[in-house]
């Protein structure tokens, strides 16, 4: 499996951190894996998510490499209570801290005055923010980077698979595992298998809907392992889990 970390993390996510382009520069700053990049991307996928099967009556959702739980968060507005549960580093060391220092980092890297003051690059005119201070919408009323409850934990033992139980009040309606299915190394199809196998342990009884959702535009040569939905659910069927449904996020 690759080592989820932070230049991981860099690597696979890119995102805008201006809708609407920048006086004085050709080009925007890339947030990567941050909240105000990726939240309307994750708003968006919610909904998709909650046309699933079996997801349309569920309570409580076990995400599994859900990283930061910003799809927590957007379920929490739609009643469902949900837990994210993830094992990079990363994740588990900085849940808890402001990503300005981050932010500032990559608007550095690309040229950009992070602090924006008289006389630097300014934000577009266009854009319907532009008359206030960015770091007011890029960081998060709250000053971490989320409000989700995340679990360091890779289901390995009943111990580890009791604690996501009890988290969700001993009840789960359904495990979402969120671009995890794909996320080991190209050509491993073991450590899919070892997920597909922990997830079953944490089901609590087949009505229980385990869904995998995988990388839509992965290609080969990505490093991740890519397979496309009928791949996964053949490769899947043919290891003892038929009733596991993936689909394309």
């Amino acid at each position: 499996m690759p080592v989820w970390n932070k230049e991981t993390f860099d690597r696979y996510y890119f995102t805008n951190g201006w809708e609407y382009g920048i006086i004085g520069k050709n080009y925007r700053p890339a947030f990567r894996y941050n909240w105000y990049g990726m939240k309307s991307f994750v708003k968006t996928h919610v909904s998709f998510y909650l046309d699933l099967p079996g997801f349309q009556s569920v309570s409580d959702v076990a995400i599994v490499g859900g990283g930061y739980g910003w799809t927590c968060e957007v379920l929490s507005e739609f009643g469902i209570n949900s837990v994210s549960i993830d094992v990079s580093p990363h994740i588990i060391n900085t849940y808890n801290t402001s990503e300005e220092g981050d932010l500032r980092s990559y608007l550095i890297e690309l040229g950009f005055d992070p602090d924006l003051g008289d006389g630097v690059v300014y934000i577009s005119p266009d854009d319907p923010n532009a008359g206030c201070n960015p770091w007011d919408y890029w960081l998060r009323q709250d000053g971490v980077r989320t409000s989700a409850n995340i679990l360091d934990n890779d289901l390995s033992t009943n111990g580890q698979r009791r604690s996501v139980r009890q988290a969700l009040g001993n009840n789960i309606d359904a495990i979402l595992t969120e671009y995890a299915l794909d996320s080991s190394d190209e050509g491993d199809d073991t450590s899919p298998l070892v997920l597909a196998e922990r997830c079953e342990q944490l089901r609590p009884n087949p009505s229980c809907s385990v869904v995998h959702i995988i990388v839509g535009n992965a290609v080969p040569g990505s490093g991740l392992n890519t397979k496309t939905v009928s791949e996964w659910s053949s490769f899947l069927a043919a290891n003892g889990f038929s009733d596991h449904i993936v689909v394309s996020g």
